[in-house]
């Protein structure tokens, strides 16, 4: 018996300390450089941002820590009781749960950070409009959006189909495949097996292959103008061949 629906994998498995427990070795530091790259790659001053999906809220304390007014925001109530252990003392940041798909936090911002690949999870492509359109709402007029995901062509060549990961005497089984996802939408699909006192688990992680014309239609439809399109986090120039990430700067429009 699967521990997550299909559709609704992330309500359980981000709240999950397993979640925590094998992505755990992404470090504070990692989060601070490329956060001091686009505070200083982009000329960012003293900006209200919304790091949405927030996680544990490494990227919100890092922007805080250059003088924005910061807030976090993620579905997990594990990530944002971590997050406000670890940064709620800290000037300049704040947190709260939040759906991104009923984002209505009765304020607005300069820019939303949405970062690691923390959109594309739905089937339907309303989803993801609806997502966006609640980013929209929540900018000022010109506000901006960056948005980090992943290269599709590149992540559908270097897919992994299968290895073990060791993390506190856990082993984790990983399996990964690009297919289809359910309503004709195709994406990237990883499940994950443990067995934890006598019991074994199953997890799943669902990605659409959103590529930059499926982002970009959708950026357009929700009211927003792609800016520029880098592809890492030193923010190189996005190459669809070589590129590790698709990280878009999108203002509205």
């Amino acid at each position: 018996m699967p521990d997550n629906s299909p559709s609704r994998w992330y309500e359980t498995w981000f709240d999950s300390p397993h979640y925590h427990r094998l992505y755990g070795h992404r470090s504070d530091a990692e989060a601070t450089a490329f956060v001091r790259t686009l505070h200083e790659g982009l000329g960012w001053s003293e900006l209200k941002l919304l790091d949405l999906a927030c996680g544990k809220g490494r990227h919100a304390a890092a922007a805080a820590g250059l003088g924005h007014d910061v807030l976090g925001v993620d579905l997990s109530a594990n990530s944002i009781s971590e997050a406000r252990k670890n940064h709620g003392r800290q000037e300049g940041v704040r947190f709260a749960e939040g759906n991104m798909l009923d984002l209505n936090l009765g304020e607005q911002f300069d820019g939303v950070l949405n970062l690691f690949t923390s959109f594309g999870y739905f089937e339907h492509r309303e989803d993801h409009l609806r997502v966006l359109n609640g980013i929209r709402n929540h900018l000022v007029p010109g506000g901006f959006l960056v948005l980090d995901f992943l290269n599709v062509e590149v992540s559908k060549a270097q897919l992994i189909a299968s290895e073990t990961v060791l993390r506190d005497g856990v082993r984790y089984d990983l399996t990964r495949q690009f297919g289809e996802l359910g309503q004709g939408a195709m994406g990237f699909i990883k499940t994950i097996e443990f067995e934890e006192k006598g019991e074994r688990h199953h997890f799943t992680e669902r990605v659409s292959g959103l590529d930059l014309p499926a982002l970009d239609a959708l950026l357009t439809e929700s009211g927003f103008s792609i800016s520029e399109a880098f592809g890492d986090y030193a923010l190189a120039t996005f190459q669809a061949e070589s590129s590790p990430r698709l990280i878009l700067l999108a203002h509205t429009a």
